[in-house]
């Protein structure tokens, strides 16, 4: 599902203050595979990430994203293939706190021709798979860490994304909302879901699933 080659990020390239995030990095994740991808802070493991999701271009190297080349698709079709294909999951949740649950998983599907109809079906679908559907009329600024947090999966699910990609998705959440956070992962992953987690939480340990380690933007496999 996921074919990464000789991957390398440079930022700040030809300048003085030039570093280099990824070294070489090759890394495939096949169709429905749950892959951990761990290290510290500043390890590279974000901007991998961020490469695997087409939010940034690597500075060389090839990405195949369910067969499509995205390295250097153009902004505008990089932003239409990740409404088609991916789901992010990021550790601020990035809601808008004055909208409601439902309008926040509705947003994604601005963009599509879809009806009123099938909107609010996939919105519907969305937040039942997330557990937050009692709560798809309350405004996000009074939700809880946990709550905002399933809100946030939600909008990741809506548009049926093949691909899910989780940056520290529990760093804001408490151990009880950590658990259930896991919990849905592997809910999502038996949906057959591709889940690509970048973390250096620990209960990520617990989960059935290949942990692949990064260290100063190289990867250390196990």
């Amino acid at each position: 599902m996921i074919q990464l080659e000789n991957i390398n990020k440079i930022y700040n390239e030809s300048r003085p203050n030039s570093f280099q995030a990824l070294k070489d990095i090759s890394l495939h994740v096949g169709k429905g595979e749950l892959l951990i991808l761990k290290g510290v802070s500043g390890s590279g493991k974000s901007t991998l990430l961020s490469i695997m999701g087409s939010l940034i271009k690597p500075s060389s190297g090839s990405v195949i994203v369910d067969g499509e080349s995205i390295a250097k698709l153009p902004d505008l079709h990089a932003s239409n293939f990740r409404a088609q294909k991916l789901g992010f999951i990021f550790q601020s949740f990035n809601l808008f706190e004055a909208l409601s649950v439902a309008d926040n998983v509705a947003i994604l599907l601005t963009n599509q021709s879809l009806t009123l109809e099938a909107l609010h079906v996939s919105v519907s679908d969305a937040m039942e798979i997330a557990h937050i559907s009692h709560k798809k009329d309350t405004e996000v600024r009074l939700l809880s860490g946990g709550e905002k947090q399933r809100c946030a999966i939600a909008r990741a699910l809506v548009n049926s994304p093949k691909v899910i990609l989780c940056d520290e998705p529990t760093a804001n959440l408490d151990s009880i909302n950590s658990q259930k956070f896991i919990a849905t992962i592997k809910e999502l992953n038996a949906l057959g879901k591709t889940i690509v987690i970048a973390t250096h939480d620990p209960i990520f340990e617990t989960l059935d699933a290949r942990v692949v380690n990064i260290e100063n933007g190289i990867l250390l496999k196990r």
